[in-house]
């Protein structure tokens, strides 16, 4: 998202450009006063145009244009022979939009009483305090921030209605392979499994690389994803949850069915550019064909 800091941007320009008011208390010809008044609405317009054009190449971004305009007016009608005071009031209005644009998108509710307070304390403290240390304290808390806010939209798309009906249907389907086939076991993390072959040797870890033949199917049966003629190759901990858990049941040679339940596969987002949608139950037949050494080409 696009923050509005024309407001802010501004201040800097004045403050670049400052030097040029230097000599208001010399005598003003008509010359360069017609000069000023030129570059002054030149550089208004400007301003306002870019302005306009900002606000129109945000999608979606409402903005209250007689509000937009009091702020303007208020930042250009400030003394800016007060260069502490810009700096304060630039500084202010960064922070300022932090607090509207990124912690409210985190979902935090930043007291502006209690932040004024507490810059205060820092700002007029006798002794500079540690930058480094609280700054590495707020780093922490920033990303409890992100966390949260993850989870909290992780939840919310869970609990969408195409999200809990996906988890019902999936449940279902499972119901009845399980009452047709009783060889599918369900693991303590809700992974459903039936291994047709355990393989040989070494059963696999995380730190193992695989090479595996499979086919992803939808309860439908329908194929959204196989690798055809050339095994594919990776670790177990970079696949979804329930396809590593149940490499990890398997040796080399090892074939099994897994059935992965939403939670253990993409999740409450899904994955819609292979049509998964969020907490989708999915099937694979996988066939690990090698363990930290590629194979020959299956024919």
């Amino acid at each position: 998202m696009k923050k509005l800091i024309l407001a802010a941007g501004a201040f800097a320009v004045l403050a670049g450009i400052s030097s040029c008011g230097n000599s208001s208390t010399s005598a003003v010809s008509a010359e360069d006063k017609a000069f000023d008044d030129s570059l002054t609405a030149t550089w208004g317009f400007l301003s306002g145009a870019q302005a306009a054009d900002m606000i129109e190449k945000q999608p979606g971004e409402v903005v209250d244009k007689a509000a937009f305009l009091r702020g303007i007016q208020t930042a250009m009608a400030i003394d800016t022979a007060d260069q502490s005071y810009i700096q304060g009031l630039n500084m202010g209005l960064r922070m300022a939009q932090q607090r509207v644009y990124a912690m409210k998108q985190l979902g935090c509710d930043i007291n502006a009483e209690k932040w004024m307070a507490e810059f205060k304390k820092a700002f007029n403290s006798d002794t500079l305090p540690n930058v480094q240390m609280i700054g590495m304290e707020f780093q922490q808390l920033a990303q409890r921030a992100e966390t949260r806010a993850e989870e909290r939209k992780m939840a919310e798309m869970a609990n969408s209605p195409e999200a809990l009906a996906n988890v019902a249907a999936g449940d279902a389907y499972l119901d009845s392979v399980r009452k047709a086939d009783p060889a599918v076991q369900i693991a303590p993390s809700g992974l459903a499994y039936k291994i047709e072959n355990a393989g040989e040797g070494d059963s696999i870890t995380d730190k193992d690389r695989v090479y595996v033949y499979y086919t992803g199917k939808f309860t439908n049966g329908k194929v959204f994803d196989s690798t055809k003629d050339r095994p594919a190759s990776f670790s177990p901990r970079s696949v979804v949850p329930g396809f590593g858990e149940g490499l990890k049941m398997l040796k080399k040679g090892g074939k099994a069915t897994l059935y992965i339940p939403g939670n253990l596969g993409y999740g409450p987002q899904g994955q819609p550019g292979a049509g998964i949608g969020p907490n989708e139950m999915l099937v694979f037949d996988v066939e690990v064909v090698g363990v930290n050494e590629a194979p020959d080409a299956k024919k």
